[in-house]
């Protein structure tokens, strides 16, 4: 792949001594590299998608344009291509370490990071999610799997289903840079919904990470208090969540259909015993909405 994406590159108009170096990927499905475009200039990098994932890139190059025109820190996407059937993108360099390396250094901080992040967040909710990502409706709904079956009818009425959601804002996509939120990077999961779902989704992780035990118990409480940060910044920007339930069990739903394919993997950090713990949450959530008091029911139309 290395060899077949560099002449492509060459070929596009870069320079013939680029070299390639591979990026640390995470969990995700993308390869990523980077290079130089000539040189003292400042790096690009290439997110290489699986085989026959345009949608993905085209998702992922739709939300990513549409943050950078409500200027919000995101990649800036330089060219886009396929090479052996998988599609790239070609995307500026956000220098910059990942937010859970600055809460690991200065747990002290963890509320003000906290904050920060989720008034980015909600920035990112006052973006109106551009039509390739809603052209489904309820897409967003299904990420959750079937389980959330019996409150199907109430996350249709949801309200705010067009705005841009990322989908997977953690610690380790958003990057900060000389003390400040430099960037929020990895737009593959994105869609178009309500604002308080995303918010959701992040929480989610953060309980994943704490219940998979991704985070030493002495960084929980710096985690809690990241975790009120990010609500209370959120609040600020968007608004309080009108259904706090609701908006929970289907953050844990995304979170257990997602993290359960990633422990299908071999080598994966991901356990069956962490998915399983995470879906028991989520149904005693729905078990808890589909009571006649339940605080998050509406009533039928």
């Amino acid at each position: 792949m290395r060899a077949e994406l560099r002449s492509w590159l060459i070929g596009a108009g870069f320079p013939d001594d680029i070299e390639l170096t591979g990026m640390h990927r995470g969990l995700g499905s993308t390869e990523m590299w980077s290079f130089l475009p000539a040189p003292k200039a400042s790096p690009l990098v290439v997110r290489v998608y699986a085989e026959g994932a345009g949608a993905a890139a085209e998702r992922e190059r739709l939300a990513m344009d549409a943050a950078a025109r409500h200027g919000l820190p995101v990649p800036v996407i330089v060219t886009r291509g396929t090479v052996m059937h998988c599609p790239f993108l070609v995307t500026t360099f956000i220098p910059g370490a990942p937010a859970s390396q600055a809460l690991e250094a200065h747990p002290e901080r963890a509320h003000g990071l906290g904050v920060v992040m989720g008034e980015t967040l909600g920035r990112v909710h006052e973006v109106v999610a551009p039509e390739g990502l809603t052209g489904k409706a309820n897409a967003w709904i299904d990420r959750g799997g079937p389980a959330l079956s019996p409150v199907s009818w109430l996350l249709d009425a949801v309200p705010r289903q067009d705005r841009l959601l990322h989908l997977d804002y953690h610690l380790s996509n958003v990057l900060v840079h000389d003390g400040r939120l430099a960037g929020v990077i990895d737009w593959e999961n994105t869609l178009g919904g309500p604002p308080h779902m995303d918010l959701a989704r992040t929480r989610a992780i953060l309980r994943a990470a704490v219940l998979g035990e991704f985070v030493p118990a002495q960084r929980h409480e710096a985690l809690a208090e990241f975790e009120r940060g990010l609500v209370a910044g959120h609040t600020r920007v968007i608004g309080g969540d009108p259904s706090p339930q609701l908006s929970a069990a289907w953050g844990l739903a995304m979170t257990v259909d997602d993290l359960s394919r990633q422990a299908s993997k071999a080598g994966s950090l991901i356990t069956r015993t962490l998915v399983e713990r995470l879906a028991e949450e989520r149904d005693a959530l729905l078990r808890a909405l589909t009571t006649e008091d339940a605080p998050d029911r509406a009533p039928r139309a």
